[in-house]
């Protein structure tokens, strides 16, 4: 079964996001000026990057779950 538009256009809107958390945390943990302090000899700023790279792979993990769920081909009929 084919998936509909409005599918591809959630998957691209899904992955857009993640990779904008993803590169929005490795700015702001490797090249970014700003200084927030100091966490475990690493400066705050890489921890936090650290943790925006990984929620933008959680958010890809989460798109790639998302197509592989419409395979189903009972994917849009509900029972009442």
């Amino acid at each position: 079964m084919a998936r509909p538009a409005a599918v591809w256009i959630n998957v691209f809107f899904r992955f857009f996001a993640a990779l904008a958390y993803f590169f929005l945390g490795y700015y702001i943990g490797f090249w970014s000026e700003f200084q927030l302090g100091i966490l475990l000899d690493m400066p705050t700023t890489f921890w936090l990057g650290i943790l925006f790279m990984l929620y933008g792979i959680f958010r890809i993990w989460r798109a790639f779950l998302y197509v592989s769920e419409t395979k189903d081909p009972d994917y849009g009929n509900y029972e009442d």
